[in-house]
């Protein structure tokens, strides 16, 4: 998990489109010893995996990347320079054990955009 070492939820909250949550990156966390020292950047497994952790907190319930159907990164994540980051969720309960799950992640005044995400997760 990397709820409140990699990333900590400063807020969240619920709209009738979905979630959205403000998020603050922990720049001092031991993965940018390695990726890279001196010029770190968020890798990409870590920003999917923050996507799982914060539709678990909005769903309430524990989540399985089941499919991902899109993943595109359009910029470089950064945790000195993009220490806070927006994250917009929209969850659809299938009904068949499945989540569809169709996230945003954007620097926190939503005027950059990191990573469109969309994908399936097994109950």
């Amino acid at each position: 998990m990397l709820q409140d070492r990699y990333f900590t939820i400063k807020e969240g909250r619920k709209n009738e489109s979905g979630s959205e949550f403000l998020i603050a990156l922990n720049p001092d966390h031991q993965v940018y010893q390695g990726h890279f020292p001196g010029d770190p950047i968020c890798p990409g497994v870590c920003s999917i995996q923050m996507i799982r952790e914060c539709a678990e907190v909005s769903f309430g319930k524990k989540l399985t990347i089941g499919s991902i159907s899109q993943c595109r990164f359009s910029e470089l994540l950064t945790p000195t320079k993009n220490k806070e980051l927006l994250l917009r969720l929209v969850l659809n309960d299938k009904g068949d054990g499945t989540v569809g799950v169709v996230a945003s992640l954007l620097s926190d005044d939503a005027q950059t955009s990191f990573l469109e995400y969309k994908g399936d997760y097994s109950l």
